[in-house]
């Protein structure tokens, strides 16, 4: 029995690096060919290599903080806006004479497989069909958003820290999961709340008529972690900065924070159309498939980090960010791969995906809004 799961075990990981492989390719080869033929916008930037076709918007500010630290002015866009995991591991690992912009191409997909592992086997927890959890991950590789996996993103390394984070709460191993959590909260500014679906999978894993205060044992002091990665950011601010909030003024200045990002995105002048399109669009996408997840009877704290996390995201003034933001919502891949048991929606679904990501592979690699 052992030696037969170990194969099947086998076979998945080479099926899983196969469509990892076949989609970063795709992801290069469409980037590449359309800078040859595709009219540059007015924020394109002559690249000097195939790395520098997809190192445009945030990557620089990443890049900023691994080559000179943070900075905060007040009242202006400023580094602290960024968390510091992603740039940290990123100088780490260049230690001092590799290209910092390798290095964190590399951490970036290095993480990106991983996360791909841990949502196979966090899908397969829950469902024997190995089809489901192997659509999940295409799911995932083939999203519209999905190159931010593979370039000087932090989407990827919070993808893995979120999903590994799950696993071991669904394995009952809560240090390794507030651990995970711990990471992911210093990986973005929404790390913080996956504190919220990882209580609930703690006392009411299942269903909230499961929750009895007899399941409370010392481990779930470990939970605590995972807000004290947001606390780690903050007394780090206020040691260099007297300012443990300055992450929420960087963000302010750029024109972000609470501002409902939905009605900006309706009312605002300023997006055209095409975009008006797209995000909204997203942002129906997204809800429809929380429905979905509902409808289909999915863990509780999958629902709850999707509605936690998809709030938060409406609730900003930064629509253009959207399908970035949403890309990270390891549940939506699952509810995805759920309606693809239909032989119809799998195609369509695949088809759309794909089709969608090459079309925002070409806008953000010639320097249109894609941030």
């Amino acid at each position: 029995m052992k030696i037969r799961e170990t194969i099947i075990a086998h076979k998945s990981l080479v099926q899983i690096l196969g469509f990892f492989t076949s989609s970063r390719l795709l992801i290069i080869l469409v980037g590449w060919l359309s800078s040859l033929v595709v009219l540059k916008s007015k924020w394109y930037f002559n690249p000097q290599s195939t790395i520098d076709l997809f190192f445009r918007w945030d990557s620089g500010w990443y890049l900023s903080i691994v080559q000179n630290g943070y900075f905060y002015v007040l009242g202006k866009e400023s580094s602290v806006a960024f968390f510091p995991l992603y740039p940290s591991l990123v100088k780490i690992f260049s230690f001092s004479y590799l290209d910092a912009r390798i290095t964190g191409f590399v951490l970036s997909n290095v993480a990106l497989f991983l996360a791909m592992i841990y949502l196979f086997r966090l899908i397969n927890l829950d469902y024997e069909d190995k089809t489901i959890s192997l659509n999940s991950v295409i799911f995932a590789l083939i999203f519209p958003a999905s190159f931010f996996f593979s370039i000087f993103y932090s989407e990827s390394l919070f993808l893995f820290l979120s999903v590994g984070c799950f696993y071991y709460a669904r394995k009952n191993r809560w240090f390794l999961a507030s651990l995970f959590g711990y990471f992911a909260a210093l990986t973005k500014p929404l790390g913080v709340f996956i504190f919220i679906p990882i209580l609930i999978e703690y006392f009411a894993p299942t269903s909230f008529t499961d929750f009895k205060l007899s399941k409370i044992k010392r481990n779930v002091l470990y939970l605590l972690l995972i807000p004290a990665g947001l606390l780690t950011y903050m007394t780090y601010l206020y040691i260099e900065f007297k300012q443990p909030l300055a992450f929420l003024e960087a963000e302010a200045a750029w024109g972000r924070g609470f501002g409902l990002a939905l009605f900006r995105l309706a009312t605002d002048s300023f997006y055209d159309p095409f975009y008006r399109l797209i995000f909204g669009g997203f942002a129906a996408l997204s809800v429809l498939i929380l429905v979905y997840l509902v409808y289909s009877k999915v863990r509780v704290s999958y629902v709850a980090h999707t509605f936690v996390q998809l709030l938060l995201i409406f609730s900003s003034s930064s629509p253009e960010s959207l399908p970035r933001y949403v890309s990270i919502l390891f549940p939506i891949y699952l509810g995805f791969a759920l309606l693809s048991r239909n032989k119809f929606w799998d195609g369509t679904l695949k088809l759309f995906s794909a089709s969608f990501l090459t079309l925002f592979v070409i806008l953000f690699v010639n320097g249109y809004w894609f941030t």
